[in-house]
């Protein structure tokens, strides 16, 4: 039950999270609004600012739920949170549907329970601490050839959106980390560097996605940021706490991979 329990919690982080994305999507035209500050201007505002709560406010489901699930298992449930966000964008902003939309989100639902039901729950948790170190500072040896003058502009917008990913995989892999070793005594965490390394990334991952966005295309970005933030997690699941993943398990995560760049593509 409480691993049900926490898959819920995950879905409900990703719907939130998508909720957010378009609320401030749909919001976004305060900023630089001109006129008078009417009725319009309060609504967009006002709807700008519920999407950037709901944004912040994902991480607390999904770390309940880090007490029981596995990094992988979390990050793959983020092609929920694709779904979600395509389907709402039809309904509060019109935007197109596309045929293609319905069997990437079946195979994306499809992928989710074989995922579950090959995880091998096992008892107690270990944590390499080396390849830990490694992992996290993956990211940033890959901001090296941003400086590189003959680098093209495309690169480097595939280099930011994948050190957006890459952070976003490893601030589930640091909450991880933290709720394994302090459980939900919060007070705790202030003490511990792991909370700091979830600021850090979240830092990171938020300014990335920003610079990519400002050189290239969301048609770019998207798909390489969400794979990046599926798959990384997936190999800081085996590498740092020995996780095993069945070979079912991997191609339900490719799938899922597969059906959010095909998503995002379209639209």
């Amino acid at each position: 039950m409480t691993r049900c329990f926490s898959i819920l919690l995950t879905i409900l982080a990703y719907t939130l999270l998508s909720t957010g994305f378009v609320f401030m999507k749909k919001g976004i035209v305060w900023i630089g609004y001109k006129g008078e500050k009417d009725k319009t201007y309060y609504r967009n505002l006002f709807t700008w600012i519920s999407g950037f709560l709901l944004i912040n406010i994902f991480i607390v489901p999904n770390t309940v739920a880090l007490r029981y699930l596995d990094p992988h298992i979390v990050s793959s449930i983020a092609g929920w949170g694709v779904v979600f966000m395509v389907f709402l964008s039809h309904a509060l902003l019109k935007e197109k549907l596309y045929s293609s939309d319905f069997s990437y989100s079946a195979l994306i639902f499809i992928s989710i329970i074989f995922l579950n039901l090959y995880e091998n729950q096992e008892g107690g948790m270990t944590v390499n601490i080396p390849l830990l170190t490694i992992m996290a500072l993956l990211p940033f040896f890959l901001f090296v050839p941003v400086f590189i003058n003959s680098i093209s502009k495309r690169i480097k917008t595939i280099i930011y959106a994948a050190v957006s990913g890459i952070s976003t995989g490893m601030i589930i892999v640091t909450m991880k980390v933290l709720v394994s070793l302090r459980g939900f005594h919060v007070a705790s965490y202030f003490s511990s560097p792991y909370l700091y390394l979830y600021l850090l990334f979240s830092l990171t991952a938020f300014i990335s996605l920003q610079v990519a966005y400002k050189k290239g295309v969301m048609m770019l970005v998207g798909p390489v940021q969400y794979s990046a933030a599926i798959i990384y997690p997936v190999l800081c699941s085996y590498l740092i706490f020995s996780n095993r993943i069945h070979f079912i398990q991997l191609a339900a995560i490719l799938a899922i991979v597969y059906s959010v760049i095909s998503i995002l593509k379209k639209h």
